[in-house]
């Protein structure tokens, strides 16, 4: 079966209203500049969408963009009011032809009378997938041929009665489709992925408690050598409203590290629908800030994934590790000041060491002394450093460490 989540859309629907003006499908045209010539961000999010692109009161973007290798092709998702009772998400496109964007059209493979969503294109661009309510199957795929895009084919992903299948799906390299799953038991939607083996797509698996909660947890965007999973959640501690980005690291034993929350700078207004350029220089993400009549695309560098990996290294000894429960600092990327957050599972000597990108030391923090049991903070003024990626590091004095990367913006 296949269903909205009720308990997220319920909002955008109430925003929408019923209002009446139709989608204009031609739009001043881009200069021939990769991501539609826009500036490219730092570590601070910005709108992406030049103005002829923005929300307006009867359409906004259900979706990040998503470019081609070389950035000169460009698939999104809009939910577009048609008619009073004649709301549907539909698929555009954009591309360079003889140098210059072309207007917005729909993707020759597009059926704009169903609702279609989520385009996500495959590492190497010749094969892009989405889902459609069309007949023949939810799950589809198009592949590039020498005169244009092939017509759709349908994925045959298994899909268990009492399963409910949300509108945003993410594809590894492996072809594996990542997407949001509720049930009966479980009205929430969780992460769950269909492996895609020996020519055929695996029952959905949940991702386990490694990644949901008992929160909604929706939206997947997936690495494609499944690195790390960003989706929106929310879970408790969110920033801003409605959902925030999360972001799970895979491990070394192949099992997923505990979501962190993305920051100030993405979550300040709530975000979902991840995506991360395939040249993996930008993240992608929709929310609404100030000014904007609807949801809108924004981006900001991808160096924020690299700034929340964490680093774990325990050295082995005799007694039980695993005294140090959590080590986080917000904001990340910091300006003035950035409030780092440590958890010790028992009373320890701890030292707290800042490095700058080339391994040299800036401060220490903390120098050998003990804390107890529970959750600390320190407040650490970063207005004298020069902006950079940074790494602080919490040491015990029986070997154990965990290292986390933050960035420094002035």
């Amino acid at each position: 079966m296949i269903k909205k989540m009720k308990k997220r859309t319920a909002f955008i629907i109430l925003i929408v209203g019923f209002l009446t003006i139709l989608l204009p499908l031609m739009l001043p045209a881009q200069n021939n500049l990769p991501y539609l010539g826009q500036e490219p961000p730092g570590m601070r999010a910005k709108q992406f969408a030049p103005d002829s692109l923005l929300a307006t009161n009867n359409r906004w973007w259900h979706g990040s963009p998503v470019f081609s290798p070389d950035g000169l092709e460009m698939f999104w998702a809009e939910y577009v009011t048609y008619g009073p009772d004649d709301h549907r998400t539909t698929l555009f496109t954009m591309k360079v032809v003889e140098d210059n964007w072309s207007p917005i059209q729909h993707p020759s493979f597009a059926m704009p009378e169903y609702h279609e969503n989520s385009p996500f294109f495959s590492v190497g661009g010749d094969t892009l997938y989405f889902v459609s309510t069309r007949p023949g199957g939810f799950f589809r795929m198009v592949t590039r041929t020498p005169t244009g895009w092939s017509e759709s084919v349908t994925l045959q992903v298994p899909i268990s009665p009492g399963m409910g299948v949300g509108w945003e799906i993410a594809v590894n390299r492996s072809g594996d489709i990542y997407l949001e799953i509720s049930t009966e038991a479980n009205p929430e939607p969780d992460i769950y992925v269909s492996r895609y083996q020996n020519g055929s797509y695996q029952m959905p698996q949940s991702l386990g408690d490694e990644v949901n909660s008992e929160y909604g947890d929706w939206g997947p965007y997936i690495d494609p050598d499944d690195q790390y999973l960003i989706f929106s959640s929310n879970r408790p501690g969110m920033i801003g409203q409605q959902f925030d980005l999360y972001i799970s690291f895979r491990k070394a034993d192949l099992t997923w590290a505990e979501p962190i929350n993305m920051g100030y700078e993405v979550n300040s207004t709530g975000a979902f629908f991840p995506y991360v350029s395939l040249d993996k220089q930008y993240l992608f993400f929709n929310t609404a800030r100030t000014g904007d009549m609807g949801y809108n695309p924004y981006w900001i560098s991808a160096e924020i994934i690299d700034s929340l990996h964490t680093v774990v290294s325990i050295k082995e000894q005799k007694k039980p590790l695993g005294q140090l429960k959590y080590l986080q600092n917000s904001p990340n990327p910091c300006m003035a000041q950035t409030t780092i957050n440590f958890e010790l599972e028992k009373s320890a000597c701890i030292s707290l060491v800042i490095h700058n990108q080339f391994g040299q030391k800036v401060v220490d923090l903390i120098k050998n002394e003990t804390y107890q049991t529970g959750k600390h903070e320190i407040i650490f003024d970063v207005s004298k450093l020069p902006s950079g990626c940074y790494t602080y590091t919490l040491i015990l004095e029986n070997g154990e460490r965990l290292s986390q990367k933050m960035i420094v913006v002035q």
